[in-house]
């Protein structure tokens, strides 16, 4: 583990409460993208800025989830689940000391998580970690089970209703969209993966085929699902403007995995396309299941994109990945 990081991450942890934990996420989006598109200069930036101590979900998105619950209880907000609002208004310093704590814990949890369980559980089935890195400590998205795993502290501690909320007397909760809600969460989902898996079997062709571009479309090619999350993240600014806005980055960037996967073991643009709409359909109803089993009647933030990244991408490196499209 790098202390210095571990240092700075109370300091993403902080900051991101200073911003509100969404408006953070929409700066590793990016930050992300900037990255990837400066090539090898931009490389760097990734894991520090935009997936480390400075935006990274787990650490800075992560502390302002658990500072706005923090916040509720000291009644500076009215609601738990408001990621929106700076919390630096509060001018509360505890307030900021939570953000910050969480932002180390957050690091800590994705260090063990990638580095300590993941070489004990999968290095027979992904092969061993190098430089800290690939095999199996890319069993899954190591952020996003950050995430998930942070917010249920979060909820633990600071929370009054209980991991899947408390819903009220007479009322009954529906756990899965149904008629015209099914339908439509359901059209996303295909569209995006659709869109996801055309870009990602486009750009395989061009970067497997040999021509003078081909080294440049392969990078793209591999960094494809990263910039599918990087914009979606981008997108949430309309959520942040008061405007109401479908979540999907849990979409485009399992799906644009799946055909990255796909299209590396069969070259084939139709085998990747229809992967990456079956990934877009079921990542968009289990965020919509998990939103409903988690957050309704709730007072703190479980973040269901975080969730169904973390179950998708699971299935994408370790059984597509690691069992069925073996490279």
């Amino acid at each position: 583990m790098d202390f210095t990081l571990l240092i700075a991450a109370f300091g993403g942890g902080l900051l991101a409460t200073m911003l509100g934990g969404l408006n953070s996420f929409i700066f590793c989006g990016l930050l992300a993208l900037a990255a990837i598109l400066g090539g090898q200069a931009g490389a760097p930036a990734i894991g520090i800025f935009a997936f480390g101590p400075v935006f990274g979900p787990h650490v800075a998105f992560a502390g302002g989830v658990a500072a706005s619950a923090f916040a509720k209880t000291k009644n500076h907000i009215e609601n738990g689940q408001d990621i929106v609002t700076p919390l630096c208004t509060t001018g509360d310093p505890m307030v900021l000391i939570v953000g910050g704590v969480f932002g180390m814990i957050g690091f800590i949890i994705q260090y063990i998580v990638a580095q300590l369980l993941g070489p004990v559980l999968f290095t027979g089935i992904l092969g061993p970690v190098v430089n800290g890195a690939g095999g199996a400590s890319a069993w899954t998205d190591t952020v996003a089970c950050t995430v998930v795993l942070s917010a249920i502290i979060t909820r633990l501690v600071f929370g009054k209703t209980g991991l899947t909320g408390k819903t009220p007397a007479g009322e009954t909760r529906e756990y899965v969209a149904k008629g015209q809600r099914l339908g439509f969460v359901l059209l996303m989902g295909l569209g995006l993966g659709l869109l996801s898996g055309g870009v990602v079997s486009a750009l395989g062709t061009l970067g497997f085929g040999g021509s003078d571009t081909a080294p440049a479309a392969l990078y793209l090619f591999n960094m494809a699902p990263t910039i599918f999350f990087a914009i979606a993240a981008i997108t949430l600014i309309f959520i942040t403007c008061g405007f109401g806005f479908e979540c999907w980055h849990h979409v485009g960037y399992p799906a644009a995995s799946t055909a990255v996967i796909i299209f590396t073991a069969t070259l084939s643009p139709m085998a990747a396309i229809i992967g990456a709409a079956i990934t877009g359909m079921f990542t968009m109803w289990f965020g919509d299941f998990v939103l409903r089993t988690f957050n309704s009647h709730a007072d703190t933030h479980i973040d269901p994109p975080a969730c169904t990244i973390f179950v998708m991408q699971t299935i994408n490196l370790l059984i597509l990945g690691g069992l069925i499209f073996v490279a």
